[in-house]
């Protein structure tokens, strides 16, 4: 009876995974406007919020994801947000990128006009922003893992 047991709940463990992986597949990323990055901000002030801008195609970018992977582990949530706007074109080959190389922060899809309206001319570029909601740090190309982490834990506690 316990062996039965065992096999459902393994079973419907196994069934519940694949349901969600399969959804998550095909669900489509986030389109962000300047309007929706803009109340991202609103949302997250009172933290320290770290947005990459980058692309799939851009070796740069990619080289840069485990050091911001790694830095999104080193903090609790409710300190540190960090936000992945893409500049990809074509929203399909986002999406494939994503379901190969998980992430462990949230990723739109910058909209046509975004890159333009927040003056990003060059990627991979970071905006990081204090607990007071302020820009404090743009920093263009690739940043090892160490300073980027210090440049955050340094950004924890509000100016006096």
């Amino acid at each position: 009876m316990k062996l039965r047991c065992a096999v459902a709940i393994l079973m419907l463990m196994v069934a519940l995974s694949t349901s969600f992986r399969v959804w998550a597949d095909t669900s489509p990323v986030p389109v962000l406007d300047a309007q929706g990055y803009a109340e991202l901000l609103r949302e997250n002030k009172g933290k320290v919020i770290l947005v990459d801008f980058w692309a799939t195609w851009c070796g740069p970018c990619r080289k840069k994801l485990p050091s911001l992977k790694a830095c999104r582990a080193a903090f609790p949530e409710d300190q540190l947000t960090v936000i992945g706007i893409s500049l990809d074109f074509n929203p399909e080959t986002l999406r494939s990128f994503l379901k190969v190389n998980q992430l462990s922060y949230p990723i739109y899809l910058a909209d046509d006009n975004l890159a333009e309206e927040l003056d990003v001319q060059a990627i991979p570029l970071l905006h990081i922003y204090d607990v007071a909601g302020n820009l404090r740090i743009v920093e263009e190309g690739l940043t090892p893992q160490e300073t980027l982490c210090g440049n955050i834990d340094e950004l924890m506690t509000p100016l006096p």
